[in-house]
């Protein structure tokens, strides 16, 4: 089995942390032919050529194994700029997403100025689908060279579509309509998945239930095979696995981060997700499975996972003593040594514990 460098993946994720995760990954070019359409082998969409009359003007791969694709579209005139993503779900759910890319549109005030939403219903039904299990939001803007700009995100099994859509022509409203129009005209697969209805994230009504500072506990590594074990379980869904249909309800954390929102499941208090962008990627805080492991005949004293979801692997960090506040984690537990790290895409799902996260170089 492969060994992890801990201090390797410690800074890899650091550096994602302290940014856009998306943008801190290696972006490839993709070889698309010109005038055909891309068809992304994993999910089974076809990019096409063209979108909204605009022809594409670049193709991307950010990461690897083609887990989240991108291609841009801009119309000859440039008065229409579209961008298409699809990327692996891997964490928190297409409610989450979806505010985090309302968030970076409204507040990129250096771009757009202040934007204003549209009114109208942000849920509709995708391509395909029987259910408003899709969510879309346009905005009029006051600065910059574009009337009008708009994010729609839908499910595709376990994938996640989105689309970006900047006109300088089109108000608002009439923008909305060209998104699903511009949808419609992907090339999806005869038979599309079914997905939970979707709704706009709402604040938590209670509040998290961190309290005193964090610590480390003492290795272990039934614990921490365990911990990985699981995480890969909950973590598989891809072209070759199932989806899962269990519906979360998530709602916003009121807790102020400068490097991403914090969510949190069902309205838990004991669990929540740090979303670093609006690409799939953030840090998922939650109680140890390993808790109901007895330990010399007693039941084990509680810890927290504190782990970095990627869209192909999860890198576990040390875990806590009790629930980390949001600041404790990204100002010191992910800035220290990673202790395990879990593929869950793909044929080959390795487990790598670190030998320093447990002190014995002989461990495996």
């Amino acid at each position: 089995m492969k060994r992890v460098l801990a201090a390797t993946l410690a800074f890899a994720a650091a550096a994602m942390i302290s940014g856009t995760p998306a943008a801190a990954q290696q972006a490839t070019d993709l070889k698309v032919s010109a005038g055909k359409p891309y068809k992304h082998k994993l999910s089974g969409l076809r990019l096409p050529a063209t979108l909204a009359g605009a022809p594409r003007i670049k193709a991307i791969a950010i990461g690897e194994d083609l887990l989240d694709v991108s291609a841009s579209y801009e119309s000859s005139d440039r008065a229409e700029l579209l961008s298409l993503y699809v990327y692996r779900q891997a964490s928190g759910a297409l409610p989450v997403w979806f505010d985090r890319a309302r968030w970076a549109v409204e507040n990129r005030s250096d771009v757009y100025g202040k934007p204003v939403a549209a009114v109208g219903a942000p849920s509709f039904v995708p391509p395909g689908q029987q259910t408003a299990s899709g969510l879309i939001a346009t905005y009029t803007l006051n600065k910059g060279p574009y009337r009008s700009t708009g994010v729609a995100i839908l499910p595709f099994g376990a994938w996640l579509v989105k689309l970006r859509y900047s006109s300088k022509t089109m108000e608002a409203a009439s923008l909305a309509t060209a998104m699903r129009t511009a949808l419609a005209e992907l090339e999806w697969p005869g038979t599309v998945p079914t997905a939970p209805p979707a709704v706009p994230i709402t604040d938590c009504s209670t509040p998290l239930a961190a309290s005193g500072k964090s610590r480390p506990v003492p290795a272990d590594f039934k614990a921490m095979l365990m911990t990985a074990l699981v995480g890969a379980a909950a973590r598989t869904s891809s072209m070759e696995d199932a989806p899962s249909t269990r519906s979360v309800s998530w709602c916003r954390d009121t807790t102020a981060l400068k490097e991403g929102t914090v969510y949190r499941p069902d309205s838990a208090t004991d669990r929540y997700l740090i979303a670093l962008s609006d690409a799939g990627r953030g840090v998922l805080v939650d109680p140890s499975p390993a808790n109901s492991l007895p330990l010399e005949g007693k039941p084990a004293a509680p810890s927290w996972n504190v782990a970095f979801v990627d869209l192909g692997t999860t890198a576990y960090f040390q875990a806590q003593d009790r629930l980390p506040s949001p600041s404790h984690v990204l100002k010191q537990v992910v800035r220290g040594s990673v202790s395990s790290r879990v593929v869950t895409h793909g044929k080959k799902r390795d487990i790598d514990i670190s030998r320093g996260a447990l002190g014995n170089p002989s461990a495996k």
